[in-house]
């Protein structure tokens, strides 16, 4: 089971990104539906059934362990190598670290070793294509408060990803 462990913005920061002008109808992008902007904490990747009980139990040690945050989003829009267009998301390394540490047993991810670079993904150019200059520099910012993160599991069909929340754990405040 592909896994990956995310905070989901609040209501009133997607309405911001909705209002950002920018242009969602694009077909010659992928455009990431609202309901499923995440900003990653942990991509585990191919996780064995039988291991989703102990990410489950590592999880819970490092929210024990961790406190309600600020995720800050912005200034602005930009890209990821020349395929993801994303904003900049501060204010989630360490939680994020703590949870890197925590899964590292259960981690299958090749860029497991990557430092930690937060972003919520918009969209990501189709196969050969990078996303348009115009794009990039959209000024959108806003913050919301994280008490909470998901285990979630992560399926693709034609249609693209779907994201299924596997457990939600709660930060101290």
């Amino acid at each position: 089971m592909r896994l990956f462990v995310a905070v989901w913005p609040t209501d009133p920061v997607r309405t911001l990104l909705r209002g950002a002008g920018l242009p969602m109808g694009r077909q010659d992008l992928r455009w990431v539906d609202p309901c499923d902007w995440h900003v990653t904490l942990s991509f585990l990747g191919s996780v064995p059934d039988d291991d989703v009980d102990g990410v489950l139990e590592a999880l819970r040690g490092a929210a024990d362990s961790a406190v309600s945050t600020t995720a800050t989003l912005g200034p602005s829009t930009t890209r990821l190598g020349r395929s993801v267009l994303c904003v900049p998301v501060e204010g989630l390394g360490p939680l994020a670290d703590a949870i890197r540490l925590a899964v590292t047993p259960f981690d299958h991810s090749p860029d497991r070793d990557a430092p930690y670079v937060g972003h919520l993904t918009l969209a990501r150019a189709r196969r050969g294509g990078s996303i348009p200059e115009k794009l990039v520099g959209r000024q959108v910012a806003g913050a919301w408060s994280v008490s909470e993160f998901c285990l979630v599991a992560s399926t693709t069909d034609q249609q693209g990803p779907h994201y299924s929340p596997l457990a939600h754990l709660g930060l101290r405040r």
